[in-house]
């Protein structure tokens, strides 16, 4: 952590984005913590309250990389957030103050305390504390739902896209030799059968978060809170809801060893996804019936990363395996 000036550019900065009734005095100074993320992210707080903000950094403006790119994207989002409504009543995301690009500050927010769904997760993995990952894993069901449930123009989910990052996975995998070459062609016969399945499911694109990973997830004053919304967009709602279980595999694989754990979690999750939604037997069937497609393309998108044992890569190709099998087998 270090201590910034009253005078640092960063603060002056602060005082032209923070609100009336949140003012950021001439002479105070100011905390900055950087937070893990794979761009430039700090948290900002004075030190004479528990006014906080976070900002996060374009590497360059106007913005030329992807990244940067990226970043723009999702504060556009932000801005577009009371229209999709998303800022009615209990905060859904998080407060935009603004952006300050002189400062190379792309995106500022009002900091949102509480632990993240990761947390949970290590407390049922190590601990058992199995009550309190139920109770995020319902505010959070509850929150994708209303997610999902934004009035968007009437249009059909496309399997094409689906197995098409099912096949960029594969290449990205292969890459990285994690893969055998029995993988290889078992993953090949998977994509060609589970075309047919998915195309027999329709659906609507709904807004989806686009990147339902547990850090993402606040847990504040007993609500659920939707960082990140860069990737926010119409989409399946199983690339949230299906992100979500291969996360707690991951979670309980990497914890514990024994993937299977995450069970009666995923389950809870899903019921309470669907009581959060007017009733509909039919999206009940196709969300049992194609999970195990996407939760595996969680699996595999998770094995993609270098930090994690080999070990426990290959696992989760095994589990997305298992997936992908188990889930034919379900009855139509």
């Amino acid at each position: 952590m270090t201590l910034l000036p009253g005078e640092h550019p960063l603060s002056q900065a602060l005082r032209q984005l923070l609100p009336s009734d949140a003012p950021w005095p001439m002479s105070a100074e100011m905390r900055l913590e950087h937070l893990p993320s794979s761009r430039e992210v700090v948290r900002l707080s004075a030190t004479w309250g528990d006014l906080a903000v976070v900002g996060k950094f374009y590497s360059g403006y106007p913005p030329a990389t992807s990244a940067d790119r990226s970043l723009d994207g999702e504060y556009q989002n932000y801005l577009r957030a009371e229209a999709l409504g998303l800022t009615q009543g209990p905060g859904l995301i998080p407060r935009l103050l603004g952006r300050h690009p002189q400062s190379r500050l792309g995106l500022v927010l009002e900091a949102v305390p509480g632990p993240d769904l990761d947390r949970s997760l290590a407390l049922a993995c190590h601990q058992g504390e199995h009550g309190q990952l139920y109770y995020h894993l319902e505010k959070l069901a509850g929150l994708l739902a209303v997610f999902h449930s934004r009035p968007l123009p009437e249009e059909p989910v496309s399997s094409p896209p689906a197995l098409a990052y099912f096949a960029k996975l594969r290449r990205q995998l292969q890459d990285k030799g994690i893969l055998t070459s029995e993988d290889e062609r078992a993953f090949e016969e998977e994509s060609v059968a589970w075309a047919e399945r998915l195309a027999r499911f329709p659906d609507r694109l709904v807004l989806a978060h686009g990147d339902a990973t547990p850090t993402n997830f606040l847990f504040p004053d007993g609500r659920a809170v939707a960082l990140d919304l860069e990737r926010l967009g119409p989409g399946d709602r199983l690339q949230d809801l299906s992100w979500v279980a291969g996360e707690m595999k991951h979670a309980w694989g990497m914890r514990t060893g024994y993937m299977d754990g995450a069970e009666a979690a995923i389950a809870r999750f899903f019921e309470a996804y669907l009581r959060a939604l007017p009733a509909n037997a039919a999206l009940a069937r196709r969300i049992f019936v194609l999970n195990p497609f996407y939760m595996a393309l969680a699996e595999l998108r998770i094995a993609r990363n270098n930090y994690l044992s080999w070990e426990h890569r290959r696992a989760l190709v095994a589990e997305a395996r298992r997936c992908l099998a188990g889930g034919r087998s379900l009855s139509l």
